[in-house]
């Protein structure tokens, strides 16, 4: 494989209906972050997924057969509701290439991430563009990369 001719970036909006605890957090995500490591390792997918109180977003960025397979995993996951392909495109570069895949969620200190970004940590957001996702989720990932 030339990653470079065959390159993927999908990124997806959906409703989630976990519980999160005051710090925007379920147990869940750590889980999912846990599996989506070693799974993506494997099959050269890397990525960033947005967990925020009743809300996913994802940017997974990989060969495309993998990333076709992993989308219609995530399509039939029961936790994912009113799932939204925001993108689906060739892609030049990762945007999370150190990360098989990384979590940031709602937390105190993410609010203001979400908010520089006008996304709402509650509802869904609509209309948005898929650059609009990966800001957010970029921003988050340097959050993150300064709390681990």
């Amino acid at each position: 494989m030339n990653e470079a001719n065959d390159l993927v970036r999908l990124t997806y909006v959906s409703r989630h209906d976990l519980a999160c605890d005051s710090d925007g957090f379920h147990p869940v995500f750590t889980a999912v972050e846990e599996t989506a490591v070693l799974r993506n390792g494997r099959l050269g997918v890397t990525g960033f997924l947005i967990c925020a109180r009743r809300w996913f977003a994802q940017v997974i960025e990989g060969p495309a057969q993998a990333i076709d397979e992993l989308y219609a995993a995530i399509a039939a996951d029961p936790r994912h509701h009113t799932l939204q392909l925001l993108e689906h495109a060739a892609a030049d570069r990762r945007l999370f290439p150190d990360w098989h895949m990384a979590i940031g969620h709602a937390s105190q200190a993410a609010g203001m991430v979400f908010a520089t970004f006008d996304f709402s940590e509650i509802e869904v957001p609509q209309d948005r563009l898929p650059r609009d996702v990966h800001d957010l989720a970029t921003d988050l990932a340097a959050l993150k990369r300064l709390t681990d």
